[in-house]
């Protein structure tokens, strides 16, 4: 969903990204299987060796919850996008609203990927050198690391990556708002300005 808000000196384009349908379920199953893994525990520590399944329940509870977190941060708090003159300000679920400007942006592209017959669509930020916004676990910028070799980033480079087919994304919305607010000379391609990665054979191709 998209609200714009016009004015001299405050005109911006705010974006609310849900997850989508299917995706909901996610953090429900994440929270039943928190729940099982917390009643699991005491059974675990009380039995013959008590010691090392508590570790290795610790271990993996830590896994879980932050998973767990995360994810449910995105249904109750979804992501938010807003594309002003002052760059472009993404508000975590668990983590305070960042401006990033657009000094420190180097391109914005929407872009797909094809494996094994399976086309991901993205809209990817690539960062300016140096620059650091953003926690470097959260989704965005961990789903960056994961498709930079794909898309012919150079080793090192940072940025974003938002996922079409996990976000309600409006991607030629969020492009059309940036090349309205950015700099004349911000690159910005899409839609679909790049594809990368071809099906297998025989393979049907779908997003």
């Amino acid at each position: 969903m998209t609200n714009s808000e016009s004015g001299a000196e405050s005109a911006r384009t705010d974006m609310t990204l849900r997850l989508r349908g299917k995706l909901q379920w996610v953090p429900v199953a994440a929270v039943v299987v928190l729940v099982a893994w917390v009643l699991a525990i005491p059974p675990v520590v009380d039995g013959a060796y008590g010691a090392v399944g508590g570790t290795l329940m610790v271990i993996a509870g830590i896994f879980l919850a932050f998973f767990t977190v995360t994810f449910v941060g995105y249904l109750v708090r979804p992501l938010r996008l807003t594309v002003s003159g002052e760059g472009l300000t993404v508000r975590l679920p668990t983590w305070p609203a960042r401006t990033v400007p657009w000094s420190a942006l180097a391109r914005v592209a929407d872009e797909t990927v094809t494996t094994g017959g399976r086309t991901s669509a993205y809209v990817v930020v690539d960062f300016t050198q140096g620059t650091q916004a953003l926690p470097r676990l959260c989704r965005p910028r961990s789903m960056y690391r994961r498709i930079a070799p794909a898309i012919g980033r150079a080793e090192g480079t940072q940025g974003l990556c938002i996922e079409e087919q996990v976000f309600e994304l409006d991607a030629a919305g969020l492009l059309a708002a940036v090349r309205e607010h950015a700099p004349a000379d911000m690159p910005v391609s899409g839609p679909r300005g790049a594809s990368y990665g071809e099906p297998e054979p025989g393979s049907a191709r779908r997003v």
